[in-house]
């Protein structure tokens, strides 16, 4: 989940740099390789937002179902 975060960070970062509105980033072919970045930057936020939740989930589905587990339920 941190990576995610972070990925989300500096996605939005790209995404910020990438935008037409904006003077900073250079040429609109730059801009346009910026934009495509941050795009695939936030696909793998998802990604390692998406396999956080699920291993955590999988954790609490074990536990819950595990007689032996002892912990309150």
């Amino acid at each position: 989940m941190i990576a995610a975060v972070s990925l989300g960070f500096f996605g939005s970062i790209f995404a910020l740099f990438g935008m037409k509105c904006t003077k900073v980033g250079g040429s609109d072919k730059a801009k346009a390789k910026m934009a495509c970045l941050a795009g695939i930057v936030f696909i793998l936020s998802g990604l390692c937002s998406m396999t956080g939740c699920s291993l955590y989930a999988n954790k609490i589905t074990t536990e819950f179902f595990d007689p032996l587990f002892i912990e309150q339920k």
